[in-house]
């Protein structure tokens, strides 16, 4: 297997560098200037463990979460060698999950937070330069209300997006029309915008429709994406009447320009 060498600003570095396997994950795909949303497994599982057989080969311990990642690297890699007829075969129609899908969304998830981490700290830092004057009085009436329906947290969202990934990827059609151009979050927020045009503030609508005659990932992913920012933004509010049921979209406000 051919060596890995992994430096940050031209310093050799270990383990002890990243967070955990998925923070080592994003820094070998940035390095090797990959597309997450059509990730090479292959020359990506070489180069993890690559580096992980370096770190053992320097004595230094390897946490465990890194080794199951290295075996789940290898499991992706083994069932890309198998046509998704193989395992129809096998019976896995209803209950096989994608693992490459379920990296692919913790990789996202992941590097939207590190982009919030960042954002947070400049902020920061940016503060620790100002000065600030007394807190003027806060009205009474003013609406602190949180984007998600208490009960609602980021994990429902996750699981009800995962579960919708295993559906699109059963309803794709065998011969589908790839896209040449990158579908980015600003063309997902316009396309939401386009399908609640037609509904008033206040209405809900389910939040697998907005997945509609969908089924290539990177527009399921960045559609997801936008509907956070917008939940964000409190443009939209995202409701689940109760544990694993469906979670439905209640418009709050929304700019038909965008």
């Amino acid at each position: 297997m051919e060596k890995v060498n992994i430096a940050k600003n031209g310093l050799t570095i270990k383990l002890s560098d990243f967070e955990g396997p998925i923070d080592l994950l994003l820094h070998l795909i940035k390095k090797s200037e990959m597309n997450i949303f059509d990730l090479p497994i292959a020359e990506i599982t070489a180069q993890y463990l690559a580096f992980i057989h370096t770190q053992q080969a320097m004595q230094l311990d390897v946490a465990s979460e890194y080794l199951v990642m290295a075996a789940t690297l290898v499991k992706i890699k083994s069932s890309d060698l198998l046509p998704e007829e193989a395992l129809d075969d096998l019976g896995f129609e209803e209950e096989y999950t994608d693992p490459r899908e379920e990296l692919m969304l913790q990789l996202l998830t992941y590097k939207q937070f590190q982009v919030a981490s960042e954002v947070l700290r400049e902020r920061e830092n940016a503060d620790q330069q100002s000065f600030s004057r007394v807190p003027m009085m806060t009205p009474d009436d003013l609406d602190y209300d949180t984007t998600l329906a208490p009960g609602l947290v980021l994990v429902d969202l996750q699981t009800a997006f995962t579960k919708l990934l295993q559906k699109k990827r059963q309803q794709r059609p065998i011969r589908r029309h790839v896209a040449a151009e990158t579908y980015t979050l600003v063309e997902a927020t316009h396309n939401i915008n386009k399908h609640l045009i037609n509904h008033r503030v206040g209405d809900h609508v389910l939040f697998t429709s907005l997945f509609d005659n969908m089924f290539e990932r990177e527009q399921l992913v960045m559609t997801f994406l936008a509907l956070l920012e917008m939940a964000k933004g409190k443009k939209i509010k995202l409701h689940q009447n109760h544990y694993q049921q469906e979670i439905y979209v209640e418009i709050e406000a929304f700019d038909e320009d965008e």
